[in-house]
């Protein structure tokens, strides 16, 4: 089954480092939804089993 982890940073322009885990989980639903949220975060990125999916949100 695949994981799927949610990154996030405060930073408008981040460098590979500058990404923070926020979650990990194996629903595809809930780490959607928790990669389209943007409290606390400048920009978001999903990731399943380390490859992205959505590079920047």
């Amino acid at each position: 089954m695949a994981t799927y982890q949610v990154w996030g940073t405060v930073k408008a322009r981040p460098a590979d480092d500058d990404w923070q885990l926020i979650m990990e989980t194996e629903d595809p639903v809930e780490a959607t939804h928790v990669a389209h949220e943007s409290e606390g975060t400048f920009w978001r990125r999903l990731t399943e089993d380390g490859q992205a999916v959505l590079a920047r949100v």
